[in-house]
């Protein structure tokens, strides 16, 4: 039974009857870390979730941390202890980097904003003609369910609730996302709580129930992408260390996923990936570069010869001619010298550090200082935002990985990774090709046909029979 005609059959209202009664397992995460349970075989999952959370570190799934299942997941499957990143470390250029395996001036999605003729757009790169490699899903059309992943409005897959957002004042979250998310999706969104049009715990758990619905069909995908945003308001809102309860609402919707995992396709037959989106930082005075641009005539209303776009902790000059970047870049070093809040990143270092190749030059925050879009107000303030991330400087924390069920290793520990390996190491997973990767399939950490984990074709059929 197809998905359309499943939820057509079930009925919206026992859908969100569902939603409010169901309550996760909560004996799921002390068995996954049970001794002598069921570890999952050798091959390739049926189906493979990638969950991205919003400021997800290692700290957070710790033993004895707010996301006990997770760190269920960590324990039995693996986890990363320092993740690289790509710069920007924002979360489009992200998103789009743990799909292709390329870094951002290669893959094309180079900021959480678009650039436009009038000057910074209330859009954001969300249809998937930004991006110009090849992606994870192709190959895999008609089995790819893509749930709020940045950057997948339009993209061949069998079905998509894009992360659109409303960008004019007359416009709901309904009436954007409308034309481009698949009917059930839609009709599930349609009747969904009005919370859910907004970023945060319930839209996180909305999520998880359409995966569930998906999972519980014949027609169920093999590969599952979904974006949890729970945690990312109150990181923004009050710093990188008060996102416990975010964290454990999440915790509880991955759960729940798990379960669902187990009644549909069979837990020890699937494989979770869960990786955060990036690492914030504290901060407590926002900059504005803009402003200055404006104040030199640079940069006006719905007119821009030099522009400043935000990645939180750093920020990438463009200019319209090298006139204009040679007047931007003695504005904003004459800003960055009296007000101690920011230093000018040559073109070199943008080039060393692979950054956008249409900038002129960047700009780096000072520690505990992040960079604003905005062009009114001073250019230096207290910032109401607390927490960021994208710095050119490398941060002590870093983002998290962990990955748990079939064809991964247990009990594995790794000292780093980057970014760029995701995707071409999840491309062993799904079994097909990822040629124009930049990272490394981490084959270490599977245990899928090739890998020396693997069992010998004897063993694994036996496995398979048991």
């Amino acid at each position: 039974m197809s998905w359309a005609r499943r939820l057509a059959h079930l009925g919206l209202g026992l859908f969100w009857l569902g939603c409010m009664t169901e309550t996760p397992a909560p004996e799921l995460s002390a068995r996954l870390s049970a001794p002598g349970w069921e570890v999952p075989p050798a091959g390739i999952p049926s189906v493979l979730v990638l969950a991205s959370v919003a400021g997800l570190t290692p700290e957070a799934h710790r033993p004895g941390g707010p996301m006990p299942t997770l760190s269920a997941l960590a324990e039995a499957g693996v986890a990363a202890e320092h993740v690289d990143v790509v710069m920007p470390e924002s979360v489009y250029p992200v998103h789009a980097t743990w799909v292709s395996g390329r870094r951002p001036r290669d893959h094309g999605i180079l900021g959480d904003r678009l650039i436009g003729e009038r000057g910074l757009r209330r859009s954001r790169p969300w249809h998937a003609s930004h991006a110009r490699t090849r992606t994870l899903w192709e190959g895999l059309e008609g089995k790819v369910l893509a749930l709020d992943w940045p950057s997948t409005q339009g993209a061949p897959l069998a079905a998509v609730l894009p992360d659109v957002q409303p960008t004019r004042r007359d416009e709901t979250w309904l009436s954007a996302i409308a034309d481009s998310t698949t009917p059930w999706l839609l009709a599930l969104a349609t009747s969904a709580p009005p919370a859910v049009a907004k970023a945060g715990p319930e839209r996180d758990r909305f999520l998880v129930e359409a995966a569930c619905t998906a999972l519980a069909s014949s027609a169920r995908p093999r590969f599952l992408l979904m974006r949890l945003r729970g945690p990312e308001q109150p990181l923004l809102e009050h710093g990188p260390h008060a996102a416990d309860l975010a964290f454990a609402q999440v915790d509880e919707a991955l759960t729940r996923l798990l379960a669902c995992l187990e009644t549909g396709p069979g837990l020890l037959d699937s494989a979770v990936v869960v990786v955060g989106d990036r690492a914030l930082r504290p901060v407590h005075t926002a900059v504005r570069p803009n402003r200055a641009l404006a104040h030199a005539g640079l940069a006006k209303e719905g007119e821009w010869q030099a522009l400043v776009r935000s990645n939180g902790g750093s920020a990438f000059v463009y200019a319209k001619n090298p006139k204009s970047a040679l007047q931007a870049r003695t504005v904003l070093t004459e800003e960055a010298d009296a007000t101690g809040a920011f230093r000018v990143v040559s073109a070199e270092e943008m080039i060393a550090n692979a950054a956008d190749p249409e900038a002129w030059f960047g700009l780096e925050a000072s520690p505990g200082f992040v960079f604003l879009d905005g062009a009114r107000g001073p250019l230096v303030a207290p910032s109401s935002q607390r927490g960021a991330a994208g710095y050119f400087a490398p941060a002590t924390n870093s983002p998290a990985f962990v990955a748990w069920g079939r064809g991964v290793r247990g009990g594995i520990v790794a000292p780093s990774l980057h970014q760029l390996d995701v995707a071409p190491t999840l491309a062993h997973l799904l079994d097909t090709e990822l040629p124009d990767a930049e990272g490394r399939g981490l084959i270490g950490l599977l245990r899928v046909p090739g890998s020396v984990a693997a069992p010998p074709p004897e063993e694994e059929s036996m496995d398979a029979r048991q």
